[in-house]
């Protein structure tokens, strides 16, 4: 991948963080675990670039909403399905943590997704002055090849928002990844925004 520099990536960075650094603080402030936003990063390149960088372990777990607006673009979070469990329960004090497969995700997981992608992707569409609607967040686990196609993204290059970010309670803690990519004509307008 591509590292990008300059304005568009400053810019796209700031977005991001004042989109996600806010959701993460609310969910703390309600949850009783820490939620921190980590290392943000902007690159150009393909959805299997970026999947291989951060996938969680063979068989990474991943949360997917579709921004479909104009033009469209996808949103991700990716996790180790072995931290689905202490992730649900940094969420909730109560665990909705049941067997968490392709057919029956665990719910706190997709609402967690829910809530962090359309956080990022309001924060987006926000700056950009553009109006979208979000898909219903869907659930996928499997091979980094399998995640990659089940995203939808393409095999086209993009650029691509990868965000870390860390849950932690009663001394464990857990992390994940929450991406977007963007298609060239929506993230070339970058340039023109405020850094």
């Amino acid at each position: 991948m591509e590292q990008t520099n300059g304005t568009k990536e400053d810019t796209l960075k700031r977005i991001t963080a004042e989109g996600l650094e806010k959701c993460l603080l609310k969910i703390t402030a309600v949850s009783g675990s820490a939620w921190r936003l980590g290392e943000l990063r902007v690159s150009n390149g393909t959805a299997r670039d970026a999947i291989r960088r951060v996938a969680r372990g063979p068989q990474p777990a991943a949360i997917r909403i579709k921004i479909k607006g104009d033009p469209p673009f996808t949103t991700a979070i990716l996790f180790d399905p072995e931290d689905t469990k202490h992730i649900s329960l940094c969420f909730s004090e109560l665990s909705f943590c049941g067997t968490a497969g392709t057919e029956q995700p665990d719910v706190a997981i997709v609402e967690i997704g829910n809530i962090l992608l359309n956080a990022l992707a309001n924060s987006i569409l926000k700056a950009f002055k553009r109006t979208a609607i979000p898909s219903v967040p869907a659930y996928f686990r499997g091979s980094h090849g399998a995640v990659e196609e089940w995203l939808g993204a393409g095999p086209a290059a993009f650029t691509i928002i990868s965000a870390a970010f860390t849950m932690q309670r009663e001394g464990r803690t857990a992390s994940a990844e929450i991406l977007a990519f963007l298609p060239p004509r929506l993230a070339g307008d970058a340039a023109g925004l405020p850094a």
